[in-house]
């Protein structure tokens, strides 16, 4: 039952939220910008939808065989706790990649198509917005399983993670029909998306760094005394030296994804110049960042071609 709420609660919203689109009188001037740069001659933005519909070709069937290998699993044997989140950042991140594949379909294909741009520009909304979250919700996980394992086990239960996430999905939708049906594609959209960002690279680094904090710390008979203050170093736990490497590698490409959106956003401006050349990059960037997360889930399964099998969990 659990596993049809935040579907189904997404969906009914969605279904609201194109029907406001039919009733909205705002200014959808902001759909022809992609046109307006092209016809003004910036590359950035050719160069953007290039690398949009190569990530969304590779990515969709990526993060389509995660979720199904994530599904599959769960409903055979039951869906975990800590599989909630990670599902829910699989589906995120599909919806960031059928966006960027719909943007480049409706420019070179069905360029008057309004009716499509604005389905373009609600999954972008929602996508840009419940990502930053979802990732902060694994990282609180994580965080609690690492350094507060009381309270984790207190919150153990699958409700917990299903109703943070409905939650997350449900605001995600909300802000993206409030901006298409009443506010404007970027009188508002700007801010929120940079605060957002903002606000979960803070949790995100917070936990990691905790996170790391605590997995550096050797456990029992990791470190032998030796004498006169000397300590010889014994065997590293290899799961610590592994979960060590993962955290530490999504804090990477999380920071290096996070970081230029912040600053961009903090640097907000409607000129020309600024939408033809720094959005466009900062969408490249969070692009690329999409097919991370996939391909190391993919290889810590053992289902690449460079890995012979699962790993020891």
């Amino acid at each position: 039952m659990s596993l049809v709420i935040c579907p189904l609660s997404f969906l009914s919203g969605l279904i609201y939220c194109f029907t406001r689109m039919n009733d909205s009188s705002g200014n959808h001037t902001d759909l022809e910008k992609w046109d307006v740069c092209v016809d003004q001659g910036y590359v950035v933005p050719k160069l953007s939808g290039a690398v949009q519909a190569l990530c969304s070709l590779l990515g969709i069937p990526a993060l389509v065989w995660c979720l199904w290998l994530s599904l599959s699993g769960s409903l055979s044997g039951g869906l975990k706790p800590t599989q909630v989140f990670p599902i829910n950042l699989f589906a995120v991140e599909l919806v960031f990649c059928v966006h960027g594949l719909l943007e480049v379909i409706s420019y070179l294909f069905i360029p008057k198509a309004i009716m499509l741009r604005q389905t373009v520009y609600v999954l972008y909304y929602i996508s840009w917005i419940c990502r930053p979250l979802i990732q902060s919700c694994i990282c609180v996980e994580r965080y609690l399983a690492v350094a507060q394992p009381v309270s984790f086990l207190k919150y153990r239960l699958r409700r917990y993670r299903v109703a943070c996430s409905t939650m997350v999905w449900l605001l995600s939708l909300a802000f993206a029909c409030s901006i298409i049906s009443l506010f404007g594609y970027e009188e508002t959209s700007g801010y929120v998306i940079g605060s957002v960002y903002c606000l979960g690279l803070a949790v995100i680094s917070l936990c990691c760094f905790f996170i790391l904090r605590v997995l550096k710390q050797p456990g029992p008979g990791e470190v032998e005394g030796g004498r006169e203050g000397e300590k010889n170093q014994g065997t590293t736990d290899p799961h610590k030296k592994r979960a060590f490497g993962i955290i530490l590698t999504n804090l990477v490409v999380i920071l290096a994804s996070s970081i230029p959106v912040v600053v961009g956003y903090a640097t907000l401006s409607y000129s020309l110049d600024y939408n033809c050349n720094v959005i466009p990059m900062l969408q490249i960037v969070n692009v690329f960042s999409v097919l991370v997360s996939p391909l190391m889930h993919l290889y810590r399964e053992g289902r690449l071609s460079c890995r012979r099998g699962p790993e020891t969990h």
